[in-house]
């Protein structure tokens, strides 16, 4: 039941993804839509903006985050700052989608970076995984990330697989996802060494967390259940949407600040670096070299994990 509220709770949110890509397309044609994405996204952005500097100016909690929403959904409106990013990454400065989608991912990036450092998650805060809560996840991340370029909208099913990188396995694609895991641990490795060489008041922390949140798949079917979820689900969004789109060093940046049960801390670093890897990998090879580098990796971490315990 709980699994059935969850993936009730996450279709408006599919839905919205949906909208707004259908609008921002519309917008490419249409002045008057063109306005009004504008506004969506210029008033609320505005508001905040205002708002959090007062808050920030007043020494109250919760400024920075507030005026780093408003900023990060007013600066896209900005074309000589799109230009600027357009410079170093793929995105088209003119394009009301790629306007749309960056608003997004800087605002996402905003709020979990700063629950990273101002509201870091602590042991039983986050609820185990569990294999429904997964099936959820990578049911909303696909789907995110077909709607994301334009599913139903400008592209077909076949059209949109397409633009995600995502083919039918080749040896090529399965060998270098399986070698791709052995740089991952390692990028990995780095950053845990960094955490207890310079945050060890915080390892006990990540370690409990980490723990309480895989108790629940600490299977062969878990970890199997795992690796697809989110060697599919997350590089579907994240490497095959959004990285074609807005580069490697800022789809990394974000995929690592979701990490939230890593605290701030070295790890994320790590997961930095494992992002890019992931990103040459998808822009050098494909989707699903990568999907398969991911859900190998996960596999192999939450199997080492059930060892351990």
């Amino acid at each position: 039941m709980d699994t059935l509220l969850n993936f009730l709770v996450l279709v408006p949110l599919i839905g919205a993804v949906y909208g707004l890509v259908w609008w921002a397309k519309r917008a490419e044609s249409d002045r008057s839509a063109s306005v009004g994405l504008y506004l969506l996204f210029g008033i609320p952005g505005g508001l905040l903006s205002v708002a959090g500097l007062a808050l920030v100016v007043n020494d109250t909690s919760g400024g920075w985050l507030i005026m780093g929403l408003g900023l990060a959904l007013v600066l896209p409106l900005i074309k000589p700052f799109r230009a600027l990013l357009g410079r170093v990454t793929p995105m088209d400065a003119s394009s009301p989608i790629d306007m749309m989608g960056l608003g997004i991912i800087l605002a996402v990036s905003v709020y979990f970076g700063y629950s990273l450092i101002a509201a870091p998650v602590q042991p039983g805060d986050l609820e185990p995984a569990s294999i429904g809560a997964l099936i959820v996840n990578v049911i909303t991340f696909a789907a995110l990330g077909y709607f994301a370029v334009g599913l139903f909208v400008y592209r077909s099913p076949r059209q949109a697989t397409s633009r995600l990188g995502l083919t039918v396995p080749k040896p090529t694609d399965v060998l270098v996802g399986l070698v791709t895991v052995i740089p991952a641990f390692l990028l990995s490795f780095i950053g845990s060494l960094l955490t207890v060489a310079f945050q060890p008041d915080v390892l006990d922390s990540l370690t409990e967390t980490t723990q309480d949140l895989t108790s629940g798949i600490q299977t062969p079917i878990g970890a199997l259940v795992l690796g697809a979820s989110t060697g599919i689900g997350e590089e579907l969004l994240f490497r095959g949407a959004i990285q074609p789109r807005y580069g490697i060093i800022l789809t990394s940046a974000l995929w690592a600040l979701l990490h939230t049960q890593y605290q701030f801390s070295f790890v994320i670093l790590g997961l930095f670096g494992v992002g890019i890897l992931f990103g040459l990998i998808r822009k050098y090879v494909g989707t699903t070299a990568v999907v398969i580098a991911h859900a190998v990796y996960n596999i192999a971490v939450v199997s080492l994990q059930t060892l351990a315990t």
